[in-house]
């Protein structure tokens, strides 16, 4: 079976966390007047959300919209992990002064490992799309195992989190319509590993099983491989 290899940045420049985030608090503020103007947004399990403490939260990826119509719903602050590429285009000024994780795809980024533990010890909740690049079908890819990684490593629950309607968003907007964007958050859990460090076939059974746990809060058609 052919293995699913992540795209490789072909940045090499090291950006770093900056943990200020001065413009989260006014970003998030006009995210959500832009949920209010362009989608019909409806969001639902906001109880399942841990009141304090870290988690890491989980997202099927399917268009550009998918962080940025979760970090500012879930009610408390959402530091995403971002790649790298972001830093070098025109959206520095958005994913910087908003304090996003820099993450060089294709390798393991200890750095980003690194600052994501240290956010999650502090309690921030820390946004990850575990398929690591947006799925052409809408449906679940196989996922990598950074955030199996990092759960593990940190001990912090896992928070699924299922998007559906954003590829809609831009074309609704063409024919001067909004588009209907759903969010549902799950029951967080945390994963049933066996020790602090385990090899790589545990690593991707975690995966899989938290994978499966996302994957049941999509309609059949959206669960692709964790059908």
């Amino acid at each position: 079976m052919q293995t699913y290899a992540p795209p490789r940045s072909r940045f090499q420049r090291r950006w770093s966390w900056n943990r200020r985030a001065e413009l989260r608090g006014f970003y998030n503020a006009w995210l959500r007047g832009f949920q209010r103007v362009l989608m019909h947004f409806h969001i639902e399990g906001l109880e399942h959300v841990p009141p304090r403490g870290g988690a890491i939260v989980a997202i099927n990826h399917i268009n550009f919209w998918d962080p940025l119509v979760v970090m500012p719903s879930l009610g408390r602050d959402v530091i995403p992990m971002t790649k790298v590429e972001a830093w070098e285009s025109a959206l520095r000024v958005f994913v910087h002064y908003y304090g996003a994780i820099p993450v060089h795809r294709g390798a393991v980024d200890t750095a980003a490992v690194r600052a994501a533990s240290e956010a999650l010890q502090v309690g921030y909740l820390v946004l990850i799309s575990p398929e690591g690049t947006r799925s052409p079908t809408g449906a679940l890819q196989r996922a990598q195992d950074g955030m199996a990684f990092l759960a593990v490593r940190t001990d912090a629950p896992i928070l699924p989190v299922a998007i559906q309607g954003t590829p809609d968003i831009f074309p609704a907007l063409r024919r001067l319509s909004r588009a209907r964007v759903h969010v549902r958050v799950g029951e967080p859990f945390r994963l049933p590993a066996s020790s602090p460090r385990p090899d790589r076939h545990e690593l991707e059974q975690l995966t899989d099983y938290a994978m499966r746990r996302l994957a049941a809060l999509l309609p059949p058609h959206m669960r692709g491989f964790y059908a």
